[in-house]
């Protein structure tokens, strides 16, 4: 596994539960079925990933979908804001010294199994990874010690997110790489635009 870690957050595929911005748009039931298809795509993606592979659930069910097999772990997220949830999920897969560890969403199906690979290799230069979203936020950070403070005092869903990060990085004179800029999808043209390149 060379010493790799991907953390997948996820939620649960429940209706009215998901992608509730675009199902102000489309309706709970499309919306469902758009965020059922991206976790199929964030499992396919994934699977190629020599690493190990953590899906941390907003929450686990009686009876386990069927999106993620065997080869990954099924773990819940902590309490908190989005912040406080990853800091949570990096500290427990971080006790393990020198993983190279990522972190990435359901939301972004333009990521690739390259970008991935390419995240892992930039660790090795850099104490962070971060793939920028056109939103102003990133689909994915990675890291290879716990650094807590890149997740305190950060209004998430916001276009700062990405630079205010870059500036506590800053801030603690650590290094970081920028990989390719891509999409999330969070409305009805970003779905489109998705659709529209496969």
């Amino acid at each position: 596994m060379e010493f790799r870690k991907l953390i997948i957050f996820a939620k649960q595929p429940i209706l009215g539960h998901v992608k509730t911005r675009l199902a102000k748009s489309i309706g709970d039931t499309s919306a469902l079925e758009v965020y059922t298809e991206l976790l199929a795509l964030t499992s396919m993606i994934t699977t190629k990933v020599n690493a190990k592979k953590f899906v941390y659930w907003d929450q686990l069910p009686e009876i386990p979908n069927s999106f993620f097999g065997k080869e990954y772990a099924h773990k819940t997220q902590s309490d908190g804001d989005l912040g406080e949830k990853m800091a949570s999920a990096f500290r427990e897969e971080l006790t393990e010294k020198n993983y190279k560890t990522l972190i990435i969403g359901t939301d972004c199906p333009f990521v690739t199994n390259g970008i991935l690979e390419k995240a892992y290799l930039e660790l090795e230069k850099s104490d962070f990874v971060l793939g920028p979203a056109k939103d102003g936020g990133y689909y994915l950070l990675g890291m290879s010690e716990f650094h807590p403070s890149v997740f305190t005092g950060i209004p998430w869903s916001t276009e700062a997110v990405l630079s205010l990060t870059i500036n506590r990085i800053k801030e603690l004179n650590l290094s970081y790489s920028l990989l390719e800029e891509l999409n999330d999808v969070d409305t009805v043209e970003d779905w489109k635009e998705w659709k529209q390149m496969i």
